[in-house]
This record gives structure tokens, C-alpha cells and sequence, in this order.
């Protein structure tokens, strides 16, 4: 298993800010405690998302932080980025491990353990609570304790998280949480950070 600390992952979309501020988001949330930024961008074209990439894997590789990149394998490819977050309706792991090599990181999300997938890394899953970004059926408290205590993977949560969700996990066996808003939206992203490590610190186990 790679040696990913997936204790504090931020979700990361330019949405309407510009690539000066979003860069700088990024960067003041890495310098509160971000462990892992994903760039998940739904709405660009390829080239953009690129562009957008290699500034943020400069940013991410000055602060030995990996990036990962959602959905478009191309695009970590082109970027030679850590690796690529999946969802269920995305290239099956195994086809994508066979294109990234061992050395690259795969996450999956899913909903239930039957959606597990042989060849990924971590798991991410949600949502927790409804979110702009995260619309999806909501996972029982159950579901996600059924995934933590029989994954042989670590397991992220995600959806909705701020520090008062991840005071409610307390006793799960998470590796971390994943965060978008919480951070994404904060008037200070570093002190945002900042507050959610110290909630993973204090509720959680991570790896």
C-alpha cells in the first residue's frame, strides 16, 4: 500500500474565482494542514482543466502535497499528477491501473462494498449529508461503518463534511475526510484547514 496520508483531502473546483485566487485558496488550505487536493473540474474543457493543472501541480509539488486529478485519466497523464479519482461510472480500475503503472495512486468512490473495484488505493465515500456539490443519495451512518470495519482499503468520507460531521464520526475507522465548501468557501481557507485537522485529530484514527 502507498504511504498517502488522506487525513485532511481537499476537493478543489475554480468555480467562479479566478486561477490567481484559486491557486492562492489551495495554497493557504495545504499551509493549514491539507494532505491531498483533488481538481475536480465537472464544467471545462480539456485544455482548461489542463492549463489549470499544471499551475496547481507547481503549487503541489513546491509544498510536497499530491495532486490528484477526478475523473480524467488523460488529464493526470498529461500532468503526470499522482493519480485519479473514479467514480462507478468512470473506466474500471482495473483498465486504469493497466494505463497508470503501479505507482500511481486510484481512488474509488462508492456507495456499498459491492461496488468495489480489485486495484485501487482508497476508497472515498458519501455523500454524508446533501451539498451544491454533492446531490447524491445519502449514506447511512450504518453503510459507512458496514465500509469502514470490512474495507481492506482506507476509507474517506465525503459529502457535506465540516468540523461539526467530523465530530459525528468519532469511533469510525476513517483514514480522513474529504472536504470542498468547507475550505473551498471559507473567508480564511488556512484557518478553515486548520480547524478541520485539529476535528480529524481529535475524532478520528487516520493512517
Amino acid at each position: 500500500m502507498k504511504n498517502l496520508n488522506l487525513s485532511l483531502y481537499l476537493v478543489a473546483s475554480r468555480g467562479e474565482k479566478s486561477d490567481e485566487a484559486f491557486l492562492n485558496c489551495v495554497k493557504s488550505a495545504i499551509e493549514g494542514g491539507v494532505s491531498v487536493v483533488q481538481l475536480r473540474e465537472k464544467k471545462l474543457e480539456a485544455g482548461e482543466i489542463f492549463k489549470l493543472g499544471l499551475k496547481l501541480k507547481r503549487l503541489c509539488d513546491a509544498l510536497s502535497v499530491p495532486l490528484i486529478i477526478n475523473d480524467r485519466l488523460d488529464i493526470a497523464l498529461a500532468l503526470d499528477a499522482a493519480g485519479v479519482h473514479l467514480g462507478q461510472e468512470d473506466l474500471p480500475v482495473g483498465v486504469a491501473r493497466k494505463i497508470l503503472g503501479e505507482d500511481k495512486i486510484i481512488g474509488l468512490s462508492l456507495k456499498n462494498l459491492a461496488q468495489m473495484q480489485a486495484g485501487a488505493d482508497y476508497l472515498g465515500c458519501g455523500a454524508l449529508r446533501a451539498s451544491p456539490t454533492k446531490k447524491s443519495e445519502i449514506l447511512l451512518p450504518g453503510t459507512l461503518r458496514e465500509i469502514c470495519e470490512k474495507s481492506p482499503l482506507p476509507v474517506v468520507a465525503i459529502g457535506g463534511v465540516d468540523a461539526s460531521v467530523v465530530a459525528s464520526l468519532r469511533g469510525l475507522d476513517l483514514a480522513g475526510v474529504a472536504v470542498v465548501r468547507a475550505i473551498m468557501q471559507a473567508e480564511n481557507p488556512r484557518a478553515a484547514a486548520l480547524e478541520l485537522k485539529e476535528a480529524v485529530r481529535e475524532n478520528l484514527s487516520p493512517q
